[in-house]
């Protein structure tokens, strides 16, 4: 075999270990994310609820930050400077996953949530977005550092 050859299947198996370490990290981290909802669980957070913060992505996770504000879609389509219509599809996959119609059920159910959940769980469940986000940067004009993770685009 050829130096080149050794060199191209050793790079083969760098990509391999690098690609399955990614892999167990994804794991650990999810796992790590459990053991924190069990502490909520405990806590006397409904089990749904913890599963549906979970489930939701970080743009639904910014939408109902605004909806427990208050806020209209469109005033968080004009603070996020996004198409008003995607604010809907946010705010309707999150009712969806919160098995609810209304947006004030959404204040009624998730306020006390929020209040028990730890901010290092929330941040985990959201994908990275700070429990406390909608008070730092939902507001228009305000630089936001985790507009990358809600709306890579």
């Amino acid at each position: 075999m050829t130096d080149d050859g050794r060199l191209e299947a050793v790079e083969t198996a760098l990509a391999a270990i690098a690609s399955k370490l990614e892999e167990i990290d994804g794991k650990l981290d999810r796992m790590l994310g459990l053991y924190d909802a069990l502490g909520s669980i405990a806590a006397g957070v409904p089990p749904r609820l913890v599963a549906a913060l979970h489930r939701m992505t970080p743009a639904e996770h910014v939408a109902l930050q605004m909806i427990l504000d208050n806020r209209s879609n469109h005033e968080i389509a004009v603070c996020l400077d996004v198409p008003e219509a995607r604010v809907q599809a946010w705010v309707d996959a999150l009712l969806s996953k919160l098995e609810l119609t209304r947006r004030r059920e959404v204040r009624a159910l998730m306020l006390p949530v929020l209040a028990a959940i730890p901010a290092t769980e929330y941040e985990r469940a959201s994908g990275g977005i700070p429990k406390d986000w909608n008070d730092k940067y939902g507001v228009g004009g305000i630089p936001d550092p985790f507009r990358k993770i809600y709306h890579p685009e």
